[in-house]
């Protein structure tokens, strides 16, 4: 039996990592590494391979990462009641916790051994320091896999259950193919190879193709895929932050069109697939590796592609993405819009803003080529140039000149994703990292979100947990602000009083999927808000709260507005500021007809002496009947 609240001890680590290791061995990898030496007591394996300073902190920051997912609570210490849940099928990131203990291929003998290490003052329980210090003492193959386990954990593809190459069918421009929409599968989703300068990072790798799940042909969801992010030659050759092949298609979330419940079943889907590490937006060949990141190029291919085998005037366009495909979506969503006819237009950006340490990002963003691409303006490539642009810039300057696009962005309150990245980048760039733990990240997530949120055409929606990625995911229809649509039964008496209080209270808030549907059904104008559970809290008072329990006040209440809620047709921002030009010629051309009524009515009113004076002024009838 379990014990709540004591502490986490070494025959429960063992156990649970033995069940998991033997119960999904066949399913982790497709290849598994050779199996390891076995270790007589006592003894150490020498270190194998050599490290940098540069890859220590990367590895310290990985440990961090993974031991701040494990210590659900927050108080620093592994106990019963978090670790025995990761071993149930309704833990979230099961598949990507037995990634990394299957990568590791630890034996239950080694396991114990490890957890003696950790333990250093014999308490029964390991706390971050112990744990960063015991692993830092690993050596041999357990250290060669506890690496590559880390560089699964960042990359994350385990837990979007994506594999090796496998496609429902394939075509490529390249090899004179049509590659049409109407001549695709509409039962499978195919990878079109459109050539040109198009490839993933990697010379070896092979070409890249972009994907088409086909729908209605006036609709279309252009989708950035995520996957990390290869910014230096560390993260590139020595790490491997972020997927440089084409994976598996997804299947769940906006991908699932069997499921009613989709609000986007119907649409034909694009996605911009990432094998380029540059966040889709990178146009430059580094002098390490054969490393040449064309994400501009691959994303500028699949875009013109939709606009050539789409409508010409779609009802519906939606820029979306999760993760490294949420940064590209918001700068690309500028451009993007400029680039189709629509009716309505939706920019849906999925668990990624750009929290990055101070003064890492604006160098990233000259070192990926993107200050030479025109997907900036000219204000923003110079400030590019000169290195003070920042992704949420781009994305906010999208936003304001885009008053009838719906913005909408989805975070859990925590991602631990992002909150890693944003360590990793500070530890590979020789900074500190200002995200540390739930409080700083909330912190910096409310900061950014309050920029954006001042703008009438935008909207969030916050939830409570640490889930990152929901659009591509089966949380797509399980989500809610308070992290899952789980039911659950209320005791009586005032415990019981106070959990039917907090139902009564999520009620008022739609799920995810329903604000999304209400999103693309409408634009989202006068029906939809930011939606956020917990009570609102000034920036004063932000720090105070640690539970993840609280809202910014500064973005509750207002509803969507869209500027003139109706067709646009490529309406761009120069052309919207016409329209604005004529509303108020037209307002000032009916205050002028009343007032030339007046005088009109004031003429024919005038005469015997009022009559003669006007005339021996000049202002006569006639002249001002003219004037009116």
């Amino acid at each position: 039996a379990v014990r709540p609240h004591r502490a986490f001890s070494m025959r429960l680590l063992a156990t649970v990592i033995a069940f998991v290791v033997s119960s999904d061995r066949a399913r982790a990898h497709e290849a598994a590494p050779p199996m390891p030496v076995a270790l007589a007591p006592g003894a150490v394996p020498s270190v194998t391979i050599p490290e940098t300073g540069e890859e220590r902190l990367a590895l310290k920051g990985g440990l961090e990462g993974i031991f701040r997912r494990m210590d659900s609570n927050g108080d620093g210490v592994l106990t019963e009641p978090e670790v025995v849940p990761l071993i149930s099928e309704d833990c979230p990131w099961r598949r990507q916790l037995l990634w990394i203990l299957e990568g590791m291929r630890l034996t239950p003998p080694e396991c114990r051994r490890i957890f003696g290490i950790m333990d250093a003052d014999g308490s029964g329980a390991i706390d971050l320091p112990e744990f960063l210090t015991g692993a830092d003492s690993l050596s041999g193959h357990i250290r060669a896999r506890a690496k590559a386990a880390i560089r699964s954990f960042i990359e994350g593809e385990p837990a979007m259950g994506l594999r090796k190459q496998e496609v429902g069918s394939t075509c490529s421009v390249a090899f004179g193919e049509p590659c049409a929409l109407a001549n695709l599968p509409t039962d499978v989703p195919s990878l079109v190879f459109p050539g040109g300068e198009t490839r993933c990072l990697m010379s070896r790798n092979s070409p890249y193709a972009f994907r088409v799940y086909p729908g209605d042909v006036d609709k279309l969801y252009l989708d950035f895929e995520g996957g990390g992010a290869c910014f230096n030659e560390y993260t590139t050759l020595n790490q491997s932050l972020c997927k440089a092949s084409i994976s598996q298609h997804p299947t769940d979330g906006i991908f699932d069109k069997t499921d009613a419940r989709n609000p986007f079943r119907s649409f034909t889907i694009v996605t911009v697939v990432y094998c380029s590490g540059d966040l889709h937006f990178g146009d430059v060949a580094r002098a390490y590796g054969g490393v040449v990141q064309r994400g501009y190029k691959n994303a500028m291919a699949t875009l013109e592609w939709a606009r050539a085998n789409l409508n010409p005037r779609l009802s519906r366009l939606v820029i979306g993405g999760c993760s490294a495909g949420s940064l590209g979506a918001q700068v690309w969503a500028s451009y993007a819009l400029g680039m189709f006819d629509y009716s309505q237009a939706t920019v849906l950006a999925d668990s990624y803003l750009d929290l990055f340490p101070a003064r890492t990002q604006q160098q990233l963003l000259v070192g990926m080529g993107i200050c030479a691409t025109p997907l900036l303006k000219k204000p923003l490539r110079e400030k590019c140039w000169s290195k003070q642009l920042t992704m949420h810039e781009v994305f906010e300057d999208a936003i304001a000149s885009h008053p009838h696009v719906a913005f909408a962005q989805v975070n859990s309150k925590f991602d631990i994703t992002q909150a890693f990245f944003h360590q990793a980048v500070a530890w590979t760039s020789g900074v500190n990292p200002e995200i540390t733990n739930a409080s700083t990240y909330m912190y910096a997530m409310n900061t950014r979100l309050r920029s954006f949120a001042k703008y009438k055409n935008y909207v969030s929606y916050l939830i409570n947990g640490q889930q990152h990625c929901y659009t591509p995911t089966a949380a797509l229809y399980d989500a809610t602000v308070n992290g899952s649509k789980g039911e659950r039964r209320c005791s009586s008496g005032p415990r019981g009083d106070a959990c039917r209080k907090a139902q009564a209270s999520l009620e008022a808030h739609p799920s995810l999927v329903e604000w999304l549907r209400a999103l693309v059904s409408t634009g989202g104008a006068a029906t939809l808000r930011s939606e956020c559970l917990g009570r609102p809290l000034p920036r004063s008072l932000w720090y105070t709260d640690g539970r993840m329990s609280f809202c910014d006040e500064g973005q509750q209440a207002d509803y969507i507005h869209l500027w003139g809620h109706f067709s646009m047709s490529r309406m761009s921002a120069v052309a919207a500021d016409h329209c604005a030009a004529c509303l108020v010629v037209a307002t000032l051309a009916v205050v002028l007809s009343f007032f030339a009524g007046a005088v009109a009515r004031r003429v024919a009113l005038m005469e015997g002496p009022a009559a003669t004076a006007m005339a021996d002024s000049g202002a006569t009838p006639e002249r001002l009947r003219l004037l009116a």
